[in-house]
């Protein structure tokens, strides 16, 4: 009776650590993928547009109906704009993917810009606020609403962990928030934070400001067999590193979310790519990556382990990416060349699709 005692505790020990260490891992890739969520289509079902369909700032779509008194219901609240770093950016209420996946979110649990107390606003790293920490002290943020416009000075900079509290004020203010550091694409657990305090407010006058809504990214010739099984990081374990934009982006674009769009298709060509060659499945990858010699090393072999973050270049030429270079090292088992490998892939987009052009192992 003992020993059965015994075989039973020392399975209950065995199942909890497994059921440990499985959920560490699942809290682990699925905070890895957090930043990614909006990556899929349905985050772009809530598109920042006006009334009319244009992508005019809300104090020129809708001023003549504040000055009736009517106001307009949209997704859009107001609009932010940094003219030192050039943002310009819808702002919504809430601060859930559907929101962060187009505009700047507002915070539900704070006040709005211009009344008494702190305004809190978020946004994805590598998106509206990848650059605020270069905002010196004074820089002016506008908030525009379609009756006033509430001008704020940049008081000060802070780098916080996440969870920690923003506090009140007692007259109007403004906080920023988004991921620490700004070029990461992994979920991380510091968040950079820049506070503003109000000096002035005035009626909204006709403004020149547009701001360009998130466009959808280019579409990946993933076989349907292929993408039942799942070609994304909510479905695939791959850790991320950084972002960089390169090229001669349109700076109003590179300030949107639409990079991180195609960086999302860019990630799914790859993870295709992977799985087409691991499976021997050439015909897949055929479709994928056209013109492609595929790497031997990883056809037929195992899954490959991921000794390093994947870092991402993503080069641009105006309001688009034309490439994105993905580059990480492996290490792969099975096949008929394992080993440890130095891995780059480079997509190109032509006519709104995305493809394969290039995939390169070298032994590291």
């Amino acid at each position: 009776m003992f020993i059965v005692v015994g075989l039973l505790l020392v399975a209950a020990v065995g199942a909890w650590q497994l059921y440990a260490t499985l959920w560490t891992t699942h809290a682990s890739h699925a905070g890895k993928a957090l930043v990614h969520h909006f990556l899929q289509n349905h985050a772009l079902s809530a598109p920042v547009t006006t009334p009319a369909g244009s992508a005019a700032t809300p104090s020129t779509a809708t001023l003549a109906a504040c000055k009736s008194g009517a106001g307009a219901r949209t997704a859009v609240h107001g609009l932010l704009e940094i003219p030192s770093i050039g943002v310009v950016a819808p702002v919504e209420q809430g601060i859930g993917d559907a929101q962060l996946a187009v505009a700047v979110g507002h915070d539900p649990h704070s006040v709005w810009p211009g009344e008494a107390g702190n305004a809190v606003l978020m946004a994805h790293d590598v998106s509206y606020f990848a650059t605020i920490s270069e905002l010196s002290p004074g820089a002016t943020i506008r908030y525009v609403t379609p009756c006033t416009t509430y001008v704020f000075h940049v008081a000060g900079h802070a780098i916080v962990t996440q969870g920690s509290p923003v506090y009140n004020t007692t007259t109007p203010s403004m906080t920023l928030v988004t991921c620490w550091p700004t070029d990461a694409l992994w979920f991380t657990p510091d968040r950079y934070l820049v506070t503003a305090t109000e000096v002035s407010k005035g009626p909204t006058g006709a403004s020149t400001a547009h701001y360009l809504t998130a466009t959808p990214p280019p579409s990946v010739p993933v076989p349907s067999q292929l993408a039942q099984q799942g070609v994304t990081l909510s479905t695939y374990s791959l850790p991320m590193g950084t972002f960089t934009l390169a090229g001669s982006p349109n700076p109003a674009w590179a300030q949107t979310t639409s990079p991180l769009l195609v960086d999302g298709s860019a990630i799914e060509a790859f993870i295709a790519g992977v799985k087409s060659l691991t499976e021997n499945r050439l015909d897949w990858w055929q479709a994928i990556a056209p013109h492609v010699a595929p790497p031997a090393a990883l056809v037929g072999a195992h899954n490959p382990g991921y000794l390093t973050p994947m870092n991402v270049i993503e080069h641009a030429s105006g309001a688009g990416a034309t490439s994105v270079t993905l580059s990480v090292t492996v290490t792969v088992s099975g096949g008929t060349r394992p080993g440890r490998y130095a891995l780059a892939v480079r997509t190109t987009i032509r006519a709104k699709t995305l493809t394969i052009t290039s995939w390169t192992m070298t032994p590291a």
